[in-house]
């Protein structure tokens, strides 16, 4: 079985679409479909950032997520601090980014200590 593909590959993945899209001839057509891949785009970029931030700090990603979804373990609440604080991400609904001048969510009100 090979090798899934990873963000980066996405990413110029979405990017060469994003210039294929350029001959779509509707321009209300080709509009809708720019901003539907530069919103992908956007998400796949601000992903890998985060994940990259998370490793720098020697935290692994994919063992935080595991974590937030058993809402009872015990290292659930940890798992949450760790992707609040180094990732700006709401422990509660997940809003991407929490503004480092404020102690709560803009989206749920959530307090971030």
């Amino acid at each position: 079985m090979s090798e899934s593909p990873n963000v980066d590959e996405f990413i110029r993945h979405m990017q060469a679409e994003l210039d294929a899209s350029e001959s779509i001839v509707d321009k209300v057509e080709r509009e809708k479909k720019q901003w539907q891949i530069e919103s992908a785009l956007l998400l796949a970029i601000d992903f890998s950032k985060k994940f990259q931030e998370l490793s720098s700090l020697g935290q692994n990603p994919m063992k935080i997520i595991e974590a937030l979804q058993v809402s009872d373990s015990d290292g659930a609440e940890a798992a949450k601090m760790i992707m609040t604080i180094a990732g700006g991400i709401c422990a509660r609904c997940g809003n991407l980014p929490i503004e480092p001048d404020l102690d709560f969510c803009s989206n749920c009100g959530n307090y971030v200590e």
